[in-house]
């Protein structure tokens, strides 16, 4: 059978939804959309009609709801002429207090509606701010404002026994530099930045099955860190599907332009490549084809020092077959079989490993081990133990993968590759 791809690309004009942190929110359709520093305006103006609303970023509460509706109108709407209020209505949803306060304005003989509304619950107060010239928008108004939704995770702990390694700094012979972060492995070369961020699987597991995995994550990293226009979505008809988007953007740490490409690559988990160039063409220099990205996962490696063992690392795994008759279609049977991998590596350079596989079948289980233990030594890529098979000294390919708030320990063995240990500190 012969494998073929259709590639293609096309402009994605408005997502369905859309992200200004810590909101999410959906534009009316035929609205666009502006970023600041501070807010985001959607808009619709037609030279005759127009719409214009602002979402502004959360600020401390005065810890008074009125306090906070009253400055809200003064710096809105009091600088317009409009001093007070026409009209106010108050209400609660989901522990927020909300007033909605109206008025209207002239601007060049021409009058205006205002509609400042303020939310605020505990230390927390944010406002969406509406000028229109037209009650036709009057459903539009309420259609954004229902759909804008407010982040509220608990803020962020550090883990009790947060691992830290000992080498977090790759220098690769090609060029490229990897560092650990909190949330990703940053890799750059020259003016090309790569992030690879760490398997998050919350964020997996809470995205809507209407969202698309590209329109997803590109919404939930990208679109929190850069104003990107017009984002572009890779459609292929292959396999494994590409989930992959692009667009010219601005970083706002630094008011810089700049070409964001984003893929997400599920290998034990969504693993999202950012890479972040000058313009397109530095980008596909390095990255002529979106499934290029998939090698930059390589990068997170690191290498290794005595103190980054010291603990108890283990590793399991396990799988079943079920069968039946071809002809009849009853059961027939099942095989399984399970393994266990335990290393300790102590301080005094010391180590043992034990090793226990479990295999059944109609005809019952089997067990089987090995154990060992010897001394140890390591250096950044290798790890060499004594007393393996025979008594023989043994060396493993050996390197850490950053994880959030951590690292595996991984060794391949140097005679036999596809033997390879992934391994979880235990303790």
């Amino acid at each position: 059978m012969q494998r073929f791809s259709l590639l293609i690309f096309f402009t994605l004009q408005a997502l369905a939804w859309d992200r200004f942190d810590p909101f999410t929110f959906t534009p009316p359709k035929g609205y666009k959309t502006e970023r600041t520093a501070e807010s985001i305006v959607v808009k619709q103006d037609n030279g005759a009609q127009y719409c214009m609303m602002y979402l502004f970023r959360p600020r401390p509460s005065s810890g008074n709801h009125e306090t906070d509706a009253a400055a809200d109108w003064k710096s809105h709407a009091a600088k317009h002429g409009t001093l007070q209020p026409a009209k106010t209505s108050t209400s609660t949803k989901n522990g927020w207090q909300i007033t909605a306060s109206a008025g209207t304005a002239s601007l060049k003989s021409q009058n205006f509606l205002i509609l400042v509304t303020t939310h605020s619950r505990q230390n927390l107060t944010y406002a969406i701010v509406t000028y229109f010239n037209d009650m036709r928008f009057a459903e539009d108004i309420a259609t954004f404002s229902n759909s804008v939704q407010i982040d509220e995770a608990p803020p962020a702990t550090i883990p009790s026994g947060l691992m830290t390694m000992s080498r977090p700094r790759t220098n690769f012979d090609d060029g490229w530099v990897a560092q650990v972060r909190p949330d990703y492995v940053q890799v750059n070369k020259a003016s090309t930045e790569l992030r690879l961020y760490y398997v998050n699987d919350a964020l997996e597991k809470a995205r809507p099955n209407t969202v698309d995995v590209p329109e997803y994550y590109w919404a939930q990293i990208v679109a929190r860190s850069f104003r990107a226009s017009a984002p572009r979505k890779f459609v292929s008809v292959s396999y494994p599907p590409i989930y992959f988007m692009d667009a010219p953007g601005v970083d706002p740490q630094t008011g810089k332009p700049c070409f964001i490409a984003m893929k997400v690559i599920f290998a034990g988990g969504a693993r999202v490549v950012l890479a972040i160039s000058p313009n397109e063409a530095t980008h596909k220099q390095f990255f002529p084809n979106p499934n290029d990205l998939d090698r930059t996962l390589t990068m997170n490696r690191f290498g290794l020092a005595a103190q980054d063992l010291t603990g108890t690392w283990v590793r399991n795994s396990g799988g079943g077959v079920e069968y039946y008759n071809a002809y009849t279609g009853n059961y027939a049977g099942m095989s399984a079989s399970s393994s266990t991998d335990e290393f300790t590596f102590n301080p005094d350079g010391t180590y043992r490993s034990i090793h226990r596989n479990a295999s059944s079948s109609n005809s019952g289980t089997k067990f089987s081990g090995l154990d060992y233990q010897g001394r140890f030594t390591v250096s950044d890529w290798e790890l060499h133990a004594t007393n393996r098979v025979d008594g023989k000294t043994k060396k493993f390919w050996s390197r850490l993968e950053a994880i959030q708030n951590g690292y595996l320990l991984i060794l391949t063995d140097s005679d036999y590759e596809p033997l390879q240990y992934v391994l979880f500190r235990k303790r």
